[in-house]
């Protein structure tokens, strides 16, 4: 569905709103889950796809050229408020204990924002059939190098890089073609999700799922780690094109979620740190975590608004602070 007066794509703002809907959860249930085997569960399913399909939306409404006004976007949008809220992660990591990070590797979350500028910066080498298979062929040999790792994001720069690049040129076409045969992909994602869920019951890491380790340390197959990450990667991508067939078309709620997504994302790490530290997530059920989650991402989108005003360029360049992450305007 197309808005015409906002130039917005209401199907992939519904898609953004379910997926950081599920961030949110997930970031929920990240560390009550070790008490928890349907935590768990839901935990390694969720990041399965969740992020795989983040990084697919946003190459939809990449650009394949840069031209200066790019490198301008990209460093009011991404590069500053990265910056900024490294900073405000790496002092709330302090006062709540949450992960100890160094300041050069992107705090937790961070790793999104910090590999979208590379995405950005790399698309033009690789926005070809060509150059996507270069990518896939990088993102599974990656990890045969233990040098890549969190720093600046690398290894989950080169993992993700072949979602993107399949986003910029087929994903527009591959959302619509999910959306006109919904119970042939519907079924695609159940019997994606039963092939991850199993595999990890048998023993996969879920690690192995984050792109962010070598197989040294989280290898799919240990025989035969590429191959395993070629596996991981298709399930992963078969759960991508699943998701675009479950949520509807249609819906208020999901597409004001997603025009606010990447607010949501940058903020709700912090109400998650704070209730983590407060140990009241350890005693809270599974709709009480769903609810939690939902309202966590409305408060943090209240602050959109003037994130977008914080984080834009000055009056030539256009762009808002929520399109570089895949705003659904149209190329």
């Amino acid at each position: 569905m197309n808005t015409a007066r906002s130039g917005r794509d209401g199907h992939i703002d519904a898609l953004k709103g379910a997926g950081i809907l599920l961030v949110v959860f997930g970031h929920l249930i990240e560390k009550p889950s070790a008490q928890s085997m349907l935590l768990q569960t839901l935990y390694t399913d969720i990041y399965a796809f969740h992020m795989p399909l983040f990084v697919f939306l946003s190459g939809i409404f990449a650009r394949k050229t840069l031209k200066s006004q790019d490198y301008r976007k990209i460093a009011w949008t991404l590069f500053f408020p990265l910056v900024v809220f490294q900073l405000i992660y790496l002092g709330a990591g302090r006062l709540t204990g949450w992960y100890s990070y160094s300041p050069l590797t992107p705090y937790w979350l961070l790793w999104f924002i910090a590999s979208l500028i590379g995405w950005r910066l790399l698309l033009p080498l690789f926005a070809s059939p060509i150059g996507l298979a270069a990518a896939l062929i990088a993102a599974i040999f990656v990890g045969y190098d233990d040098a890549v790792g969190y720093a600046l994001s690398a290894a989950r720069t080169i993992y993700f890089l072949p979602f993107f690049v399949l986003g910029h040129l087929y994903g527009a076409r591959l959302v619509a073609l999910a959306g006109r045969h919904r119970p042939a992909f519907s079924c695609l994602f159940g019997l994606s999700m039963l092939l991850v869920t199993l595999w990890w019951v048998n023993g996969l890491d879920g690690a192995a799922l984050t792109g962010s380790r070598d197989y040294s340390s989280a290898a799919p197959f240990p025989a035969y780690p590429g191959l395993g990450r070629l596996l991981v990667l298709s399930l992963s991508l078969a759960g991508v094109l699943g998701f675009c067939a479950l949520v509807p078309s249609r819906s208020t709620m999901l597409a004001w979620f997603g025009e606010r997504s990447l607010s949501i994302y940058l903020v709700h790490g912090l109400i998650v740190m704070v209730l983590a530290s407060s140990g009241v997530l350890g005693s809270v059920s599974l709709p009480v975590m769903i609810g939690a989650s939902i309202l966590i991402a409305a408060i943090s989108a209240t602050l959109d608004t003037p994130m977008r005003r914080l984080f834009s360029p000055p009056p030539r360049g256009l762009v808002t602070f929520g399109e570089m992450a895949g705003g659904s305007k149209a190329r």
